[in-house]
């Protein structure tokens, strides 16, 4: 903890030194050695990120495994201050999500995301990482127990943190209504299993309480869901008026979940009816057999310029120009990106 605060206090004294850090450290997972807890505010000098987990907080192991891959008793959730300093992870515990956002709001765009299947704790802080500071949002992450040895685990999991996920909707809902700016924009992408939280968002009856638009734009980034029926569904999801289904019909990922789960997963193809006041958005021509095509691991994402625009239009809260030469049009409300 003391060596923590030191490091602390040193960048308040460097000013603007995080500009100088090593950015490959915060993009790559850390080891748990190099992760710190503190307990006094990050310097205005150095980015965070709000994390929203329900995984156990266990300050005292041994092993600075402070969030194991386990789900928190009584599903209690903890909220944390992150920053990357370039050789360090800063972990800060939050009273509450007001208080996380009061750390984060800077007046930026918000996007809350919602990893998938296979994350440790620490895996997901180098993604949340990539985001922020390739769209330059201010970031929620919703943390979850994700690392188990199949597929089906994971969904059960994802079931019994459904209450978790919908209680940050109404956090978010009410921080929009009472303290955002008019012109700030709010959005949810959700990717792989992560999109597993929206549909059962609807499944599990929440969408009859919680139905009232309040984000701009909702993105299902290579869905790990069935996209048998997923039109109904997701017409149901009422609390954006606006939403995005990214797709690869190679991506060899879902490919595997179809297997796994005997069924075609919606992140590969969609099965019609289609979704109401919903895109599709398929990426299959130029993201080969990748999964992944928002957080800058891959050359097309450099090279095709029009990967960053979808991405970084849609995360602020815009709409796409489909009218664009980057839009094929396949068929209504379906386009191939180029």
């Amino acid at each position: 903890m003391k060596k923590a605060l030191c490091l602390l206090f040193a960048f308040f004294l460097l000013g603007d030194a995080f500009s100088q850090t090593n950015e490959g450290f915060c993009i790559n997972e850390p080891d748990w050695e190099k992760i710190d807890l503190v307990s006094e505010p990050m310097p205005d000098t150095i980015p965070t990120i709000l994390i929203v987990t329900n995984r156990p907080f266990t300050p005292d192991d041994e092993y600075k495994i402070y969030f194991p891959n386990a789900l928190a008793e009584y599903r209690k959730v903890t909220y944390l201050e992150v920053a990357c300093t370039g050789d360090r992870w800063l972990i800060r515990p939050l009273n509450s999500f007001k208080e996380g956002m009061e750390c984060i709001d800077d007046s930026k765009d918000i996007l809350l995301f919602v990893h998938g299947h296979g994350k440790t704790f620490p895996l997901s802080l180098p993604r949340a990482w990539r985001i922020k500071t390739r769209y330059d949002v201010s970031l929620i992450l919703f943390d979850w127990p994700a690392k188990h040895s199949n597929f089906n685990k994971s969904l059960a999991r994802v079931r019994r943190c459904g209450e978790n996920f919908y209680n940050l909707l109404l956090n978010l809902k009410e921080y929009r209504e009472n303290t955002m700016a008019e012109d700030q924009h709010l959005s949810v992408m959700a990717h792989s299993l992560g999109n597993y939280y929206l549909t059962h968002f609807v499944v599990n009856g929440s969408w009859q309480y919680l139905n009232e638009p309040f984000i701009d734009n909702i993105i299902f980034n290579a869905a790990a869901v069935r996209t048998k029926e997923h039109g109904e569904v997701i017409s149901r999801l009422t609390i954006s008026d606006n939403k995005y289904v990214v797709l690869n019909k190679r991506d060899k990922v879902l490919r595997g979940a179809h297997i796994l789960t005997s069924g075609k997963m919606l992140g590969n193809m969609v099965i019609e009816p289609q979704a109401s006041n919903t895109e599709y958005i398929h990426f299959t021509d130029i993201a080969g057999f990748e999964h992944t095509c928002f957080a800058g691991y891959h050359r097309f994402e450099f090279d095709n310029e029009a990967v960053f625009n979808f991405y970084n239009t849609i995360i602020h809260g815009k709409k796409p120009d489909f009218s664009s030469p980057h839009f094929k049009p396949i068929k209504q409300n379906e386009y191939m990106i180029q």
